[in-house]
């Protein structure tokens, strides 16, 4: 008994020093450029991973009927509030269901969620909402039995015409594929004859108490907010065009107007260049680089005059649709994913010509293409929205109409149920008991 102790607490040192390692290692690794990052990063998750040549659905699931959501439910990111919003929706549709938290980032402070999260799935369907990449990652969390077995469901995003060619691997780990946008469904597409559903995100803005004084803006001004999270870098979310586009509007600093810019997970050097900018043009600009909960920041959208987005490509778009639903006008970029949600009728979508990549995101091609936004069309915009009240009244009322009819959280479930019914109509008497 005494050497199994000794045996133990030797592990355990072995264990802390190992976990030293990585983290001394990980610190290093993130100031190495991106392309070679990827690369090692991809063959270090070939040399260690188990080899798993796919997934076999078997003859008979050895679950029954249910769904078990993976997903980041502890994480603040885009891809983790998309899975919540699945979570929602599957038990808005009534579907036995279980959610499992994957531990595999960094930056999990969100409690909501807790009592809910279990550490084993129950049920015979895996939907899997981490990116592709991830995929095996998940799966050596959990026992090879929580995957083989399952009708296996990968929810993707992506923010381009053409997936990396890294995902097409992963493809063999999943039985159907199920995307927020046509715009991602058609990219996947192209690179697979498995069902690829789309199932758009389900909107709900719960708001906090509070008004414009609580974040020290002024009651009278014209706010125009535009916000981004640095993750899903700047780049893709282009701050710069709204700032340029705000300055071209308001510029001349006659008009009781400013810019609210929030930037979520920013980095100081990114944070210091974004005001030297600022500075340099002029621009009356609230900067907030301040964490909020969802719904504080859902106050502060609502808080404002209207919502920016000049963004290259969105795979879905979701604080844009927040801020429709919010009944705050919108302008933004018309092409990708957001232009499936925005009716000209009641949004301002923002003409653009498409232009390479240049390198400029991550697992890039190149012949990969985005949006560069008419940055004088979005200050026309802008001064229209700012002269005219009624104008703006108007579209943010049927922006918000046009969210709650075809993007509410029902509607997600409706598309869920429909789904998940097919999937057990295409299982029936496969599934069982444990």
């Amino acid at each position: 008994m005494l050497r199994l102790t000794n045996l133990l607490k030797h592990a355990e040192k072995i264990k802390i020093r190992l976990n030293l390692g990585i983290a001394k290692a990980a610190a290093v690794f993130r100031f190495v450029p991106e392309g070679p990052r990827h690369a090692v990063r991809d063959w270090l998750i070939r040399i260690t991973t188990p080899r798993r040549d796919g997934l076999s659905l078997g003859k008979r699931l050895r679950y029954p009927m249910g769904i078990n959501e993976y997903g980041f439910f502890r994480a603040q990111i885009g891809l983790a509030q998309g899975a919540k919003i699945y979570a929602e929706a599957i038990k808005a549709a009534g579907i036995p269901c279980t959610f499992i938290n994957t531990d595999i980032i960094g930056h999990q402070e969100d409690n909501s969620l807790n009592a809910e999260l279990s550490r084993h799935g129950k049920y015979a369907v895996n939907v899997i909402h981490v990116n592709p990449e991830q995929i095996r990652d998940v799966m050596n969390e959990h026992p090879y039995r929580m995957f083989n077995g399952h009708y296996n469901i990968g929810v993707w995003l992506w923010e381009l015409e053409t997936i990396p060619e890294t995902w097409i691997p992963q493809m063999k780990y999943v039985d159907e594929i199920w995307a927020p946008s046509e715009f991602i469904a058609k990219a996947i597409r192209k690179e697979t004859d498995k069902p690829v559903t789309v199932i758009p995100y389900g909107i709900e803005t719960p708001v906090a108490p509070g008004g414009r004084k609580d974040f020290g803006l002024p009651e009278e001004e014209f706010l125009v907010l535009a916000m981004y999270d640095s993750r899903s870098r700047a780049a893709r979310k282009n701050p710069e065009g709204a700032i340029l586009a705000f300055h071209k509007a308001f510029g001349k600093g006659k008009e009781k107007a400013a810019l609210v810019l929030k930037v979520a997970n920013g980095t100081e050097e990114e944070i210091a260049a974004l005001k030297r900018r600022i500075n340099e043009l002029g621009i009356r600009c609230y900067l907030m680089t301040e964490q909020f909960s969802k719904p504080k920041l859902n106050t502060l959208i609502a808080c404002c005059d209207v919502f920016l987005s000049l963004h290259r490509s969105e795979g879905f778009g979701l604080v844009i649709a927040e801020a429709m639903s919010l009944g705050v006008p919108v302008v933004a970029t018309g092409w990708s994913a957001n232009a499936e949600f925005m009716p000209e009728n009641c949004t301002c979508r923002v003409g653009y010509r498409l232009i390479p990549v240049n390198g400029d995101y991550q697992h890039r091609d190149d012949s990969d293409r985005w949006a560069e936004p008419d940055l004088n069309e979005a200050a026309g915009y802008l001064r229209t929205l700012w002269a005219e009240p009624r104008t703006r009244h108007e579209m943010a009322e049927e922006a918000a109409r046009h969210i709650r009819e075809a993007y509410s959280m029902e509607r997600c479930a409706e598309r869920i149920g429909k789904r998940y019914e097919q999937i057990c109509s295409q299982l029936k008497g496969r599934s069982g008991q444990i």
